[in-house]
């Protein structure tokens, strides 16, 4: 009896392993093509991060299982314009994910206020775009992704891989199969 409990066990924590959580991720494009230097910057740098829940288990991450987006220290994109944040409009328009690809993701933003505008657009693989005006003039700044933008992905709480996942499924049955020959030879012995 003992040991189906310790069975019991063993196999509902390998199961609490195996379930869905959010992941967070920090990530990073560098080296973009700077239109009003009219050259390559090696230097450029779009950074941010993002909290996702792969609520579907199909190993992508999309734009509706995201809890939190942040880059180019803004605002989360999650919950933008709410409360206080009444004058911020942002958008996620396309998002994906998909642990060791590219990160996609199209999105947009905009402050406004009694002496300034501000709005910004980036498309992943085409360009990002910042404007901003006030009465004392305007500025605007374009990079434009080319061959040699490079994009770094780490996983703050990292995912398991799948052969973990195995491997923790192949130890559950091996457990269940110990504890089943056990229950065998206990019955043969009384």
């Amino acid at each position: 009896m003992f040991g189906r409990v310790i069975s019991a066990a063993v196999l509902a924590g390998c199961a609490a392993t195996a379930q869905a959580v959010p992941s967070e991720f920090k990530f990073s494009y560098t080296g973009f093509f700077d239109k009003e230097a009219n050259r390559f910057d090696p230097a450029a740098v779009i950074a941010g991060s993002f909290i996702a829940d792969d609520l579907n288990r199909d190993g992508l991450f999309s734009a509706n299982e995201l809890t939190s987006f942040k880059y180019n220290d803004s605002n989360n994109y999650i919950g933008c314009g709410l409360g206080d944040q009444y004058y911020w409009h942002c958008t996620i328009e396309r998002f994906g994910y998909r642990i060791g690809g590219p990160l996609k993701f199209f999105t947009t933003w905009s402050a406004s206020d009694v002496g300034y505008q501000i709005n910004s657009s980036t498309i992943t693989g085409e360009e990002y775009v910042y404007n901003y005006r006030s009465p004392n003039g305007s500025q605007s700044h374009s990079l434009l992704w080319t061959g040699q933008t490079a994009l770094a992905v780490s996983a703050v709480n990292p995912v398991p891989e799948p052969s973990s996942l195995a491997l923790v499924a192949l130890g559950a049955a091996g457990v269940g199969a110990a504890s089943l020959g056990m229950a065998r030879r206990r019955k043969r012995a009384a």
